[in-house]
C-alpha cells in the first residue's frame, strides 16, 4: 500500500515535471509571439498557482523530505519549511542539491 507521504511526494514531482515540460516547449518554440505560446504561458501560470496551493497544503510533508517550492513559484519560503529542509539535509547530506 502506498503511504500518504509517498503519494504527496509523487504528485508534487508530477506537477513540477508538467511545469518544466511546458516551460521548455515555450522556450524552444519557433514562433515566440504566437497565440499558442500566449495560451501556453497562461496555462503555465495556472499550473504554478495550483502547485503553490498544493505546497501550501502539504508543505510540512514536502519540506520534511527536502522539497522546496519550485523556482517559478510565487511562494515565500517560511522559517519552518527552511528548518525542516535543513534538518533533512543534515540527516541525508548526499541528497543536498548542488549549487
Amino acid at each position: 500500500m502506498i503511504s500518504l507521504e509517498h503519494r504527496i511526494l509523487s504528485e508534487y514531482r508530477i506537477k513540477i515535471a508538467k511545469i518544466e515540460t511546458l516551460a521548455t516547449s515555450i522556450l524552444t518554440t519557433q514562433k515566440p509571439k504566437s497565440e499558442q505560446v500566449k495560451g501556453a504561458s497562461e496555462f503555465m501560470d495556472i499550473l504554478i498557482d495550483e502547485t503553490d496551493r498544493f505546497y501550501e497544503a502539504h508543505g510540512e510533508v514536502l519540506s520534511n523530505n527536502g522539497k522546496r517550492p519550485h523556482n517559478r513559484s510565487k511562494l515565500k519560503v517560511t522559517k519552518k519549511w527552511s528548518e525542516n529542509m535543513e534538518s533533512f539535509y543534515e540527516r541525508n547530506p548526499r541528497r543536498r542539491p548542488r549549487k
